[in-house]
């Protein structure tokens, strides 16, 4: 049987390492969109705790100098929470972003591996028939053989 051979392999690798690296690009867009979460939840951990502390301390009754820094420090806190969920947004359109280029990406390579599965496929069936007629032809070259023999 003939080796089986696809013209577009280069096309195939190509598309294969595309997919490779919109592959990594969303592993990597997805690690960040984890730690600014992870980030996130941690400065909310944060509000919430001084919340606590400030409500504590008016309840021991403390200074007003103490309630005033324990009240900015909440505040600084509610401020950089803020920003964190507005990176965590961006974070997240990014990989949405990332995922529609993998998907893209996926297709394309798909679609040649499809094709190569194709061709390869039809390959074997004509290199099947061929096989087939070069026996049907010894099987009928004998059997001829055999008929003038006998005559």
């Amino acid at each position: 049987m003939k080796r089986f051979s696809f013209k577009f392999d280069r096309l195939k690798k190509i598309r294969e390492r595309d997919e490779d690296g919109a592959l990594l690009r969303l592993a990597l867009a997805q690690t960040d969109l984890a730690r600014e979460q992870k980030l996130l939840a941690e400065l909310v951990e944060s509000v919430a705790n001084s919340g606590s502390r400030l409500l504590d301390l008016v309840k021991d009754g403390a200074a007003r100098g103490l309630l005033g820094n324990a009240d900015a420090f909440r505040q600084a806190a509610l401020v950089a929470a803020q920003r964190q969920k507005a990176a965590a947004a961006r974070a997240s359109v990014l990989v949405s972003a990332r995922q529609k280029e993998f998907e893209q990406a996926h297709q394309k390579a798909e679609a040649v591996r499809m094709l190569r599965d194709k061709r390869r496929t039809e390959h074997v069936r004509f290199s099947l028939r061929e096989t087939q007629k070069e026996l049907d032809e010894i099987g009928g070259r004998g059997a001829s053989r055999k008929a003038s023999r006998g005559m």
